[in-house]
Protein backbone atom coordinates (compact mmCIF):
# COMPACT_ATOMS: atom_id res chain seq x y z
CA UNK A 1 0.00 0.00 0.00
CA UNK A 2 2.93 2.35 0.78
CA UNK A 3 4.50 1.23 -2.43
CA UNK A 4 1.30 2.52 -4.57
CA UNK A 5 0.74 5.69 -2.69
CA UNK A 6 4.72 7.01 -2.85
CA UNK A 7 4.13 6.02 -7.28
CA UNK A 8 0.86 7.38 -7.36
CA UNK A 9 2.31 10.59 -5.95
CA UNK A 10 5.23 11.07 -7.55
CA UNK A 11 2.96 10.49 -10.69
CA UNK A 12 1.25 13.21 -9.55
CA UNK A 13 4.24 15.54 -9.31
CA UNK A 14 5.05 14.83 -12.59
CA UNK A 15 2.36 15.69 -13.76
CA UNK A 16 2.04 19.11 -12.29
CA UNK A 17 5.47 19.99 -13.38
CA UNK A 18 4.51 19.40 -16.79
CA UNK A 19 1.46 21.52 -16.22
CA UNK A 20 3.78 24.11 -14.90
CA UNK A 21 6.03 24.01 -17.87
CA UNK A 22 2.85 24.09 -20.54
CA UNK A 23 1.60 27.06 -18.62
CA UNK A 24 5.14 28.57 -19.06
CA UNK A 25 5.35 27.98 -22.58
CA UNK A 26 2.03 29.70 -23.13
CA UNK A 27 2.40 32.85 -21.35
CA UNK A 28 5.55 33.20 -23.29
CA UNK A 29 4.05 32.71 -26.59
CA UNK A 30 1.13 34.93 -25.41
CA UNK A 31 3.43 37.40 -23.93
CA UNK A 32 5.65 37.56 -27.74
CA UNK A 33 2.36 38.16 -29.94
CA UNK A 34 1.46 41.11 -27.57
CA UNK A 35 4.89 42.62 -28.20
CA UNK A 36 4.87 41.60 -31.42
CA UNK A 37 1.79 43.13 -32.15
CA UNK A 38 2.31 46.89 -30.25
CA UNK A 39 4.10 49.13 -32.70
CA UNK A 40 7.68 49.46 -31.99
CA UNK A 41 8.68 53.11 -30.93
CA UNK A 42 11.08 54.72 -33.69
CA UNK A 43 12.83 58.75 -33.56
CA UNK A 44 11.55 60.81 -36.42
CA UNK A 45 14.10 63.11 -37.54
CA UNK A 46 12.69 66.03 -39.35
CA UNK A 47 13.84 66.68 -43.35
CA UNK A 48 15.91 69.62 -44.04
CA UNK A 49 14.80 72.61 -45.03
CA UNK A 50 13.71 73.19 -48.53
CA UNK A 51 16.32 75.72 -49.84
CA UNK A 52 14.49 78.97 -51.43
CA UNK A 53 14.87 78.34 -55.39
CA UNK A 54 16.20 81.20 -57.46
CA UNK A 55 15.74 82.85 -60.76
CA UNK A 56 18.00 84.64 -63.06
CA UNK A 57 16.64 88.06 -63.87
CA UNK A 58 17.99 91.07 -66.50
CA UNK A 59 18.02 94.45 -64.27
CA UNK A 60 18.58 97.28 -66.65
CA UNK A 61 20.61 100.59 -66.36
CA UNK A 62 22.14 103.40 -68.62
CA UNK A 63 25.47 102.61 -69.91
CA UNK A 64 28.31 104.64 -69.15
CA UNK A 65 29.50 104.45 -72.50
CA UNK A 66 26.74 105.28 -75.35
CA UNK A 67 23.54 105.96 -73.28
CA UNK A 68 22.39 102.72 -73.95
CA UNK A 69 20.46 100.29 -71.48
CA UNK A 70 21.81 97.37 -70.67
CA UNK A 71 20.80 93.78 -68.26
CA UNK A 72 22.81 93.09 -65.57
CA UNK A 73 22.46 89.58 -64.80
CA UNK A 74 21.00 88.90 -61.21
CA UNK A 75 20.12 86.15 -59.04
CA UNK A 76 16.48 86.58 -57.34
CA UNK A 77 14.46 84.54 -55.24
CA UNK A 78 11.82 82.85 -57.18
CA UNK A 79 8.57 85.04 -56.10
CA UNK A 80 5.17 82.77 -55.74
CA UNK A 81 3.35 85.22 -58.24
CA UNK A 82 4.28 88.45 -59.68
CA UNK A 83 3.66 90.82 -57.65
CA UNK A 84 6.25 89.45 -55.15
CA UNK A 85 8.49 89.77 -58.26
CA UNK A 86 8.02 93.00 -59.11
CA UNK A 87 8.39 94.45 -55.93
CA UNK A 88 11.87 92.38 -56.13
CA UNK A 89 12.82 93.66 -59.34
CA UNK A 90 11.64 97.52 -57.88
CA UNK A 91 13.88 96.94 -55.05
CA UNK A 92 16.94 95.73 -57.11
CA UNK A 93 16.59 98.86 -59.25
CA UNK A 94 16.87 100.76 -56.73
CA UNK A 95 19.95 99.63 -55.15
CA UNK A 96 21.47 100.20 -57.72
CA UNK A 97 23.89 98.33 -60.36
CA UNK A 98 26.93 95.94 -59.65
CA UNK A 99 29.18 96.37 -62.78
CA UNK A 100 31.18 98.97 -62.59
CA UNK A 101 30.14 100.12 -66.60
CA UNK A 102 26.50 101.03 -65.56
CA UNK A 103 24.99 103.89 -64.01
CA UNK A 104 23.41 104.58 -61.10
CA UNK A 105 19.40 105.77 -61.59
CA UNK A 106 18.61 107.07 -57.99
CA UNK A 107 20.20 108.77 -55.45
CA UNK A 108 20.63 107.05 -52.00
CA UNK A 109 18.10 106.49 -50.24
CA UNK A 110 15.13 105.79 -52.35
CA UNK A 111 12.93 102.62 -51.29
CA UNK A 112 10.57 100.72 -52.69
CA UNK A 113 6.97 101.03 -50.59
CA UNK A 114 4.74 99.11 -52.34
CA UNK A 115 4.12 97.41 -55.65
CA UNK A 116 0.41 96.11 -57.66
CA UNK A 117 -0.79 94.41 -60.50
CA UNK A 118 -3.68 95.93 -62.31
CA UNK A 119 -5.45 94.80 -65.78
CA UNK A 120 -4.59 95.68 -68.86
CA UNK A 121 -0.85 95.26 -68.72
CA UNK A 122 -0.26 98.22 -66.04
CA UNK A 123 1.88 97.66 -63.37
CA UNK A 124 2.24 100.36 -60.34
CA UNK A 125 5.47 101.06 -58.28
CA UNK A 126 5.09 103.17 -55.72
CA UNK A 127 8.51 104.78 -54.62
CA UNK A 128 9.86 106.53 -51.37
CA UNK A 129 12.28 109.34 -51.71
CA UNK A 130 14.89 109.67 -48.74
CA UNK A 131 13.56 112.10 -45.82
CA UNK A 132 14.57 115.64 -45.95
CA UNK A 133 16.88 116.65 -43.06
CA UNK A 134 15.89 118.71 -40.20
CA UNK A 135 16.47 122.18 -40.15
CA UNK A 136 18.55 123.42 -37.70
CA UNK A 137 16.48 124.91 -34.58
CA UNK A 138 17.57 128.28 -34.08
CA UNK A 139 17.54 130.69 -31.28
CA UNK A 140 16.19 134.15 -31.06
CA UNK A 141 17.96 136.80 -29.76
CA UNK A 142 15.16 137.17 -27.09
CA UNK A 143 15.52 133.34 -26.04
CA UNK A 144 19.51 133.88 -25.83
CA UNK A 145 19.11 137.08 -23.47
CA UNK A 146 16.81 135.22 -21.57
CA UNK A 147 18.98 132.34 -21.33
CA UNK A 148 21.83 134.14 -20.00
CA UNK A 149 19.48 135.85 -17.29
CA UNK A 150 19.03 132.47 -16.22
CA UNK A 151 14.77 132.91 -17.15
CA UNK A 152 13.27 130.36 -19.20
CA UNK A 153 11.13 131.45 -21.35
CA UNK A 154 8.73 129.38 -23.87
CA UNK A 155 10.31 128.43 -27.33
CA UNK A 156 7.92 130.19 -29.94
CA UNK A 157 6.29 128.01 -33.04
CA UNK A 158 7.60 129.00 -36.01
CA UNK A 159 4.88 130.14 -38.51
CA UNK A 160 4.34 127.76 -41.11
CA UNK A 161 6.07 128.41 -44.72
CA UNK A 162 4.39 128.41 -47.62
CA UNK A 163 6.67 126.30 -50.60
CA UNK A 164 6.26 125.12 -53.75
CA UNK A 165 6.11 121.13 -53.56
CA UNK A 166 10.42 119.90 -53.06
CA UNK A 167 12.13 118.34 -56.43
CA UNK A 168 12.91 114.87 -55.57
CA UNK A 169 16.78 115.35 -56.36
CA UNK A 170 18.11 118.03 -58.26
CA UNK A 171 19.23 116.46 -61.81
CA UNK A 172 18.84 117.22 -65.41
CA UNK A 173 16.56 115.52 -68.15
CA UNK A 174 18.44 112.61 -69.35
CA UNK A 175 19.79 111.29 -65.79
CA UNK A 176 15.43 112.05 -64.64
CA UNK A 177 14.36 109.96 -67.82
CA UNK A 178 17.26 107.29 -67.70
CA UNK A 179 16.11 106.46 -63.72
CA UNK A 180 12.56 105.95 -64.85
CA UNK A 181 13.05 103.74 -67.88
CA UNK A 182 15.46 101.29 -65.62
CA UNK A 183 12.45 101.04 -63.66
CA UNK A 184 10.11 100.26 -66.78
CA UNK A 185 12.39 98.32 -69.06
CA UNK A 186 13.60 96.00 -65.68
CA UNK A 187 9.72 95.58 -65.04
CA UNK A 188 8.43 94.96 -69.03
CA UNK A 189 11.45 92.77 -70.06
CA UNK A 190 10.94 90.53 -67.22
CA UNK A 191 7.19 90.10 -66.77
CA UNK A 192 6.31 89.87 -70.26
CA UNK A 193 2.57 90.76 -69.28
CA UNK A 194 3.22 94.11 -68.07
CA UNK A 195 3.53 96.94 -71.14
CA UNK A 196 3.26 99.88 -68.92
CA UNK A 197 4.35 101.08 -65.69
CA UNK A 198 2.22 104.03 -63.49
CA UNK A 199 5.37 105.60 -60.93
CA UNK A 200 4.10 106.96 -57.87
CA UNK A 201 5.94 108.79 -54.62
CA UNK A 202 4.67 108.28 -51.29
CA UNK A 203 1.53 106.38 -52.17
CA UNK A 204 0.08 109.53 -54.13
CA UNK A 205 0.72 110.09 -57.80
CA UNK A 206 3.08 112.60 -59.05
CA UNK A 207 3.35 115.30 -62.01
CA UNK A 208 6.94 114.40 -62.11
CA UNK A 209 10.23 113.54 -60.33
CA UNK A 210 12.89 116.64 -60.78
CA UNK A 211 10.74 118.90 -63.14
CA UNK A 212 11.27 117.02 -66.41
CA UNK A 213 9.59 113.63 -67.26
CA UNK A 214 5.36 113.66 -67.43
CA UNK A 215 4.32 111.14 -64.68
CA UNK A 216 0.50 111.72 -65.14
CA UNK A 217 0.26 108.78 -67.48
CA UNK A 218 1.65 105.27 -67.62
CA UNK A 219 4.81 105.11 -69.02
CA UNK A 220 5.90 102.17 -72.08
CA UNK A 221 9.67 100.90 -72.25
CA UNK A 222 11.52 102.64 -74.78
CA UNK A 223 12.53 99.92 -76.92
CA UNK A 224 15.37 101.75 -78.97
CA UNK A 225 17.38 102.46 -76.28
CA UNK A 226 17.86 98.99 -75.32
CA UNK A 227 20.57 96.91 -76.29
CA UNK A 228 20.32 93.68 -77.86
CA UNK A 229 23.22 92.06 -76.45
CA UNK A 230 23.91 89.85 -74.21
CA UNK A 231 22.96 90.81 -70.61
CA UNK A 232 26.11 92.06 -68.36
CA UNK A 233 27.07 89.99 -65.54
CA UNK A 234 28.73 91.76 -63.00
CA UNK A 235 32.10 91.10 -61.65
CA UNK A 236 32.71 88.78 -58.28
CA UNK A 237 34.16 90.59 -55.94
CA UNK A 238 38.24 90.16 -54.59
CA UNK A 239 37.81 87.34 -51.66
CA UNK A 240 40.09 89.10 -49.21
CA UNK A 241 43.68 87.32 -47.70
CA UNK A 242 43.15 85.13 -44.66
CA UNK A 243 46.04 86.18 -41.95
CA UNK A 244 45.99 82.55 -40.44
CA UNK A 245 46.52 80.62 -43.96
CA UNK A 246 50.44 80.31 -45.09
CA UNK A 247 51.99 82.21 -47.46
CA UNK A 248 52.78 80.85 -50.38
CA UNK A 249 56.43 80.65 -51.41
CA UNK A 250 56.20 81.42 -55.14
CA UNK A 251 53.85 84.80 -54.15
CA UNK A 252 55.91 85.61 -51.34
CA UNK A 253 59.08 88.56 -52.01
CA UNK A 254 62.15 87.29 -53.08
CA UNK A 255 65.00 88.18 -49.81
CA UNK A 256 67.08 91.33 -50.14
CA UNK A 257 70.18 90.09 -50.77
CA UNK A 258 73.53 89.93 -48.48
CA UNK A 259 75.41 92.85 -48.50
CA UNK A 260 78.39 91.90 -50.72
CA UNK A 261 81.93 92.31 -48.51
CA UNK A 262 83.92 92.46 -51.49
CA UNK A 263 81.97 95.03 -52.48
CA UNK A 264 83.94 98.71 -52.23
CA UNK A 265 82.18 100.91 -50.04
CA UNK A 266 80.73 104.20 -51.15
CA UNK A 267 81.39 105.58 -47.10
CA UNK A 268 85.39 107.44 -47.38
CA UNK A 269 87.92 106.83 -45.43
CA UNK A 270 88.45 108.76 -42.50
CA UNK A 271 91.70 110.22 -42.54
CA UNK A 272 95.50 108.38 -41.63
CA UNK A 273 96.58 109.56 -37.89
CA UNK A 274 100.41 109.40 -37.85
CA UNK A 275 101.31 105.74 -35.89
CA UNK A 276 102.64 106.42 -32.40
CA UNK A 277 106.05 105.04 -31.33
CA UNK A 278 106.83 101.60 -30.86
CA UNK A 279 108.19 100.56 -27.50
CA UNK A 280 111.74 99.01 -27.42
CA UNK A 281 111.85 95.20 -28.47
CA UNK A 282 111.68 92.29 -25.78
CA UNK A 283 113.06 89.21 -26.05
CA UNK A 284 111.31 86.47 -27.10
CA UNK A 285 111.21 83.53 -24.50
CA UNK A 286 111.98 79.89 -25.89
CA UNK A 287 109.05 77.60 -27.02
CA UNK A 288 107.63 75.44 -24.28
CA UNK A 289 108.14 71.83 -24.84
CA UNK A 290 104.75 69.70 -25.71
CA UNK A 291 104.37 66.58 -23.74
CA UNK A 292 102.23 63.41 -25.29
CA UNK A 293 99.87 62.33 -22.28
CA UNK A 294 99.06 59.17 -24.35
Amino acid sequence: MPRRFALALLALLVLLLLGLLAGRKVHESRQKRRVGSQPVPTRTIPPPPTPIPARLAAIWFESAADGMFRGEVREVPAAVDDVALLRRLGAEVLAGPRHPDLLRPFPEGWTLRAAYRLANGLAVLDLAPPAPPAPPAEEGKDAKEAAADGKKTPTPTPPPVVTEPPKRWETGSSEELAAVQSLVLTVTRNLPAVTRVILLVGGEPVETLAGHVDLTHPIPPDLSRAADEAPLVAPMPTPLADPDAPADPAASPAPAPAPDAAAPSTVPAPAASPAPPRPAARATPPPRKSFDRT
